[in-house]
């Protein structure tokens, strides 16, 4: 069976940086270094480095999103190297279910693990059974959310903004009328009569 047979879920397309720490049982540090992220899901990350890794190696991984940063402690389960001479590491999450996808991933090839189905990177339901993995539901919530919170601080800068310009305005409008720039409201009416009395 293949890797990809094997997934629990479907994984996104990523190409986020990574470090990461390799410590034995004792958590004493191995080596280290740095690389980039490959693929992810709720379960587990492909990533790519210049070093191998043993199967059920302990790993220590920073990956670095475009908002924030994500801790995670997870285990090799494969390392292969691909043309360039770069390696390839499987790692299973150990200690996290946090969804670590963000809205620029897309979709990878997947076989749904209800009938088996292949399906492409557009589909995140399965197209022959309708599955859908509980982990796309909650992406879909969270990004939902942050749509809602985006807008809802858009709004308020944009109120905010109409608000100070209204504010200077009236500053700058008293500033002038106490130094005399602006003429008084008595002078106004003085202005304003002795021009309708000319008109006569």
């Amino acid at each position: 069976m293949t890797v990809t047979g094997r997934r629990k879920h479907p994984r996104f397309k990523t190409n986020d940086p990574i470090s990461y720490v390799c410590v034995d049982n004792n958590g004493n540090r191995i080596k280290e270094g740095k690389g980039k992220a490959i693929n992810v899901s709720k379960g587990g990350i492909l990533i790519e480095t210049q070093e191998s890794f043993n199967w059920h190696d302990i790993l220590l991984l920073g990956i670095d999103l475009k908002d924030k940063s994500v801790s995670i402690k997870g285990r090799v389960v494969y390392c292969n190297t691909d043309d360039s001479g770069m390696f390839q590491t499987g790692i299973e999450f150990l200690e996290t279910e946090e969804i670590i996808l963000t809205e620029e991933m897309t979709l990878e090839p997947w076989k749904c693990p209800k009938c088996s189905q292949t399906n492409d990177g557009l589909s995140t339901n399965c197209v022959r059974c309708g599955y859908m993995d509980e982990a796309f539901i909650e992406i879909q919530r969270k990004f939902a959310e942050e749509s809602i919170k985006k807008t809802k601080k858009q709004q308020k800068k944009i109120i905010l903004s109409y608000l100070f310009a209204i504010l200077i305005l009236i500053v700058v409008g008293t500033f002038l009328y106490l130094i005399g720039v602006l003429p008084k409201r008595e002078t106004l009416k003085a202005h304003v009569f002795c021009y309708s009395w000319h008109e006569f």
